[in-house]
């Protein structure tokens, strides 16, 4: 059985420090897993018109060289993962049997402080913009399905140890079928 866990949520709620404390707590309890950030699989000059189709076929390359090694189990993170035809592509590249969809939130105020204190360079106004924007967004298209974990007022390994609760993963046996 394949898991993908998605973490979403609008730049500077936390998503690449939340999911490397997840995988340090999972890799704690010994359970096998991978980690994968969508910013990685796409970041190209010129933006391509299909860039979606480029970041898919990464995704899919990438995974698919995760599970010859034996992973059963991704996180993946991405500001957007929510959405529909993001969620298509995810599952074509992965073949997932369930995902689970978990966005991390916290106030505009503490979203604006962590992109200020993170984007020390030229382009930290228009992230400024854009994180705002992606809060704004998120919180119109959320879904039902959609985990809230709050990150503000909180440490890193509280917010992951509620999210690997949330999982309910544990160890296999690597001579156990898959579940």
């Amino acid at each position: 059985m394949i898991d993908i866990v998605l973490i979403a949520g609008p730049a500077g709620v936390g998503k690449t420090t939340v999911v490397h404390e997840v995988s340090l707590q999972l890799r704690t309890a010994g359970i096998p897993h991978a980690v994968i950030d969508t910013d990685s699989l796409d970041d190209l000059f010129p933006v391509p018109d299909d860039q979606w189709r480029l970041t898919e076929q990464n995704l899919a390359h990438v995974w698919r060289s995760f599970r010859e090694r034996g992973s059963e189990r991704l996180l993946l993170t991405g500001v957007y993962l929510h959405q529909p035809q993001e969620l298509e592509w995810i599952s074509r590249a992965t073949g997932a049997d369930r995902m689970i969809l978990i966005e991390l939130t916290a106030p505009d105020a503490a979203l604006q402080e962590r992109v200020g204190r993170r984007e020390i360079g030229s382009g930290g106004p228009s992230q400024l913009e854009r994180t705002a924007a992606q809060a704004q967004r998120l919180a119109a298209e959320r879904t039902p399905e959609a985990i809230l974990v709050q990150t503000c007022g909180r440490s890193v390994p509280a917010i992951a140890a509620e999210i690997v609760a949330l999982l309910g993963w544990s160890r296999r046996d690597p001579d156990d079928p898959p579940v």
